[in-house]
């Protein structure tokens, strides 16, 4: 068999398993929601934590990040690593607060404790709808993902508009046929594959690329660009990706349906600490292989690599993701590729799965239930959930047709509208003798909010020719400043309902007890 062949197969193996696995999965399945979203709230560590931790990382850590690394440098490494663990510390002292007042008041979805706390129908209508549209620019990031990884894999022979919707049907039928239990099952699977693929290809494309190790690759590194090793971000950008990849990500309903799998708070405080230091040192080998990837840039690998080789992939895919896939096809043996391909396809897969299945929740759960279809049964819904996936699918891969641009930036649009939320949850989950934020403020707050960081991203407002801001971070940093101020002046000059104090009552007796 030829090279391509070997690393082609082992994906479909790979992607065989994880239907086997929804298949099984769906067997198990209970007919009701809460066992389709959340487990049935019996999430033990290991899934809360692997189903956390896959999730996070996707198609962003084990592509972009080596592209980011090579161009950026340690920049990258730092601010990463700030991000992945204000990640996980917000988990650990946020989530256990949302995971107990979903417990007590029944909430399955982001929707449901907005509306609930704030009092607002509105509100959680306006949560569902952002929250549909912001995830888009994620579910694309996987879908170019996917489609680059198998077409390295294969070298052309499953052209990238192809690859990528067969990858995405994988994890559409998986999910389709077992729901979020199937995805949090894989994600143990896939967390465990993509954390070891991604270190033993940094040990073994350092080895090759740069023998001596890991001084001998700073000495390369300072040798064809002593700027790859100094801090080269503006300030408003390292705190806008710091905070958007933060809380913001962790606010997304991917990440937020996490709180409510555990099967207790002590399982999710575990989770958190692990999930922070899987997250951190995840970029340790990523950082390794993109500064490798900087050398061979430059020097090239003869009959391998030519030199200026970064550029020539921008010019195929429209980015430099493809970094990493094209270095772990063409440095390394075929049967080790296609195991390190098949762990970068489930990075991609664990969090594509994800974000399908909560997003088909909010729609269902939060629009279909409440507005369109209120008295049918619990297997209607769970129905119309799936056709919602395959949907939602589709339409990630429509926008990867396009080849939008490196992923880095895409993903960022979606953690910036992920970051809106934090005033509104924090109001709810911080007791306070005082509701700074009524329901008048968290709508028009979040409103404004997720407007300004949609359209100041250059990825959006550029396209429209409006004035826009150097990095989505940026523009969901500037969002969530002008969110906080017009949730607080708004909410000043309006009192909150008896029913909003009432409710606030009985959000502290739960937290306090």
């Amino acid at each position: 068999m030829e090279t391509w062949q070997i690393a082609t197969t082992i994906i479909v193996i790979y992607s065989i398993l994880v239907i086997g696995i929804g298949i099984f999965a769906g067997r198990v399945l209970k007919r009701s929601m809460e066992d389709f979203y959340v487990l049935g709230r019996k999430g033990s560590t290991l899934v809360t934590f692997l189903a956390t931790a896959a999730t996070y990382h996707s198609a962003f850590a084990f592509l972009t990040s080596v592209a980011v690394f090579a161009t950026a440098g340690i920049t990258f490494w730092i601010v990463a690593s700030a991000w992945t663990v204000l990640a996980g510390v917000f988990m650990y002292l946020v989530g256990p607060r949302i995971y107990r007042i979903g417990k007590a008041r029944g909430h399955i979805t982001p929707a449901d404790m907005l509306s609930d706390f704030y009092d607002s129908k509105t509100l959680g209508l306006i949560t569902a709808i952002v929250m549909a549209l912001f995830i888009i620019a994620y579910i694309v990031v996987q879908a170019v993902g996917l489609g680059i990884i198998l077409d390295v894999a294969s070298q052309g022979h499953i052209p990238y508009q192809w690859a990528s919707l067969v990858l995405i049907l994988v994890a559409a039928v998986y999910l389709f046929l077992g729901g979020l239990r199937a995805a949090y099952w894989t994600d143990v699977l896939q967390g465990i594959w993509m954390y070891l693929g991604i270190f033993l290809a940094a040990a073994l494309i350092v080895g090759k690329l740069v023998p001596g190790g890991f001084t001998a690759l700073m000495d390369s590194v300072r040798a064809v660009n002593p700027k790859l090793l100094t801090m080269n971000w503006t300030p408003q950008k390292t705190l806008g990706a710091i905070l958007i990849y933060g809380p913001g990500l962790m606010l997304l309903q991917h990440l937020w349906i996490k709180y409510y799998i555990a099967k207790d708070e002590r399982s999710l405080k575990a989770s958190a600490i692990g999930t922070a230091i899987y997250l951190s040192t995840y970029y340790i080998a990523a950082a390794l292989i993109g500064l490798s990837a900087a050398v061979a840039n430059v020097k090239g690998v003869p009959g391998v690599l030519q030199p200026g080789f970064i550029s020539a992939l921008k010019a195929q895919y429209g980015s430099a993701d493809a970094v990493a896939a094209v270095m772990i096809y063409k440095l390394l043996n075929p049967v080790l590729a296609g195991f390190l391909l098949a762990g970068a396809t489930a990075a991609a897969m664990s969090t594509l799965d994800s974000f399908l299945g909560s997003t088909s929740m909010i729609l269902v759960r939060d629009i279909y239930q409440k507005y369109i279809k209120p008295d049918a049964d619990e297997g209607h819904y769970i129905f119309v959930s799936r056709i919602f996936m395959i949907i939602w699918a589709l339409v990630g891969w429509y926008f990867a047709l396009l080849k939008p641009g490196l992923i880095f930036n895409i993903a960022a649009i979606a953690c910036a509208g992920g970051l809106q939320f934090l005033p509104l949850v924090l109001q709810a989950v911080i007791p306070t003798t005082k509701k700074y934020i009524n329901k008048n403020g968290a709508i028009w707050g979040l409103i404004v909010g997720s407007i300004l960081a949609a359209f100041l991203s250059p990825q959006i407002g550029g396209k429209l020719h409006l004035p826009v801001l150097e990095h989505p971070a940026v523009a969901g940093l500037v969002g969530v400043i002008a969110n906080v101020v017009i949730a607080l002046i708004i909410s000043a000059l309006t009192k909150p309902s008896e029913k909003e104090i009432e409710i606030m009552e009985a959000y502290k007796k739960v937290l306090q007890a």
